[in-house]
């Protein structure tokens, strides 16, 4: 009788492990492994978006802690904003409070400041560019459909500007960061000051051989180039029910190699609900 006893209890002990073991791994396989794909290499760097605005506090936090365990698990480098709040946003200024492993660069729009670019050296050799479209720009842009089609001298300013960063970027990877798709903007009508301007953001984009473009919101790829939207669904958007808001808010995971850029697309349970590949040209063979 003894023996049947002491056989149950260890039996339950073992159930109560393997619980332990499966809550935590069940829903999250993507923390739990420090190789995210065959091709990953000790050189590599990772780094993570997020887009920025307001949430519940509950829901900061989770999302914080989430991007804690992710950082922490692929050593990530910086964090890329999307927030149009630049160093105001609220989910910046809590990260590092809340968290030790998120104390790291955070590069974000700058307010006011229009576009600007961040020079990153890669651990392997090269560098990586990321360009922010300001707040200011993307306002801009969207006069257009007021406009009529007609883009006035301001707008016209602003592209020349991006298109300026952009001409000066000798990164060996580029990326645009938006709050704003953009990809709509066309230029339909030129005005005497608009010529040498590109009459599309896809234009501009695949003239100056940018690799990436992450946006706020819905966005389109070109044959030429990659878009993504940084999974977005903060309060000011407005109530939705928990089932939809999982799927909608999250981050990206990037993983930068000599020869592809990999982006991985988190929802808040942790799990990767989508992975983009874009291949470096002419390295592809590599």
């Amino acid at each position: 009788m003894k023996q049947s006893s002491w056989g149950c209890t260890i039996f339950i002990q073992l159930s109560l492990c393997l619980v332990v073991y499966v809550s935590l791994h069940l829903g999250h396989p993507f923390f739990f492994s420090s190789n995210d794909g065959d091709n990953a290499g000790v050189l590599d760097l990772h780094f993570i978006s997020v887009a920025g605005g307001f949430r519940q506090i509950h829901r900061q936090t989770h999302l914080l802690r989430l991007m804690e365990r992710v950082a922490e698990t692929h050593k990530a480098k910086f964090v890329v904003s999307t927030s149009e709040y630049g160093e105001e946003d609220p989910l910046l200024q809590n990260a590092t409070r809340l968290s030790s492993s998120l104390k790291l660069p955070w590069y974000t729009a700058k307010k006011g400041s229009g576009n600007f670019r961040e020079h990153i050296k890669l651990p392997f050799g090269g560098s990586l560019d990321v360009v922010f479209v300001g707040t200011d720009s993307s306002k801009q842009l969207k006069l257009k459909e007021v406009l009529g089609g007609v883009m006035n001298g301001l707008m016209i300013s602003q592209w020349k500007g991006l298109t300026t960063i952009l001409k000066a970027a000798d990164g060996d990877w580029r990326i645009v960061v938006g709050s704003d798709p953009l990809l709509a903007s066309t230029l339909t009508k030129e005005p005497e000051e608009a010529k040498g301007v590109p009459s599309s953001f896809h234009q501009i984009m695949t003239k100056y051989g940018v690799n990436l473009y992450i946006s706020e919101k819905d966005c389109t790829s070109d044959k030429s180039f990659t878009c993504i939207m940084v999974p977005n669904r903060s309060e000011n958007q407005g109530p939705v029910d928990d089932a939809k808001r999982e799927m909608e808010d999250g981050f990206l995971l990037h993983r930068v190699s000599f020869s592809e850029l990999v982006t991985y697309t988190i929802n808040s349970s942790g799990q990767v609900i989508d992975t983009k590949l874009v291949k470096q040209k002419g390295k592809e063979s590599i």
